[in-house]
């Protein structure tokens, strides 16, 4: 029988390690299209982001913003909508030098280069400043 523990909320799609997905394909369809705020581990702090990024999603979608969560060989999109199913776990450590199980946040812009990392949470209007300072999303807020 499996229980739904860590911070994955309950009847959020876990799309676990998808077999043929081109991981570079998957990138570079995101790429210039979404920012991306990659949170793992399995502990109170990865519950308290994820909370936090639900809390506050509209905020997330108006910036273009995946919210994607892995854990051991689960990836699940908890915010906003991806072009097609992430790539394995595996491939998202690998990409952003990301060590397994450890709590993690990793804020990638648009380009698709690692802007911030932390190993504590991110409170939403410091992450949503950060974002809001990039001259690419100053460009948005002026169209």
């Amino acid at each position: 029988m499996s229980t739904n523990q860590g911070c994955i909320p309950p009847k959020m799609p876990c799309h676990g390690d998808y077999v043929g997905v081109d991981p570079d394909e998957w990138f570079e369809s995101v790429r210039w299209r979404n920012r991306l705020l990659i949170v793992e581990g399995a502990d109170e702090a990865c519950e308290r982001q994820t909370t936090l990024a639900l809390e506050r999603k509209a905020g997330f979608l108006e910036r273009d913003l995946l919210v994607i969560r892995l854990r051991e060989g689960d990836v699940a999109v908890l915010v906003g909508e991806a072009p097609t199913p992430p790539p394995t776990s595996e491939a998202f450590r690998t990409r952003f030098s990301m060590a397994e199980d450890a709590f993690e946040v990793v804020l990638v812009g648009k380009d698709g280069g690692a802007k911030e990392r932390r190993d504590s949470t991110f409170e939403t209007d410091e992450l949503f400043g950060i974002i809001d300072a990039m001259p690419m999303r100053i460009r948005e807020m002026r169209r």
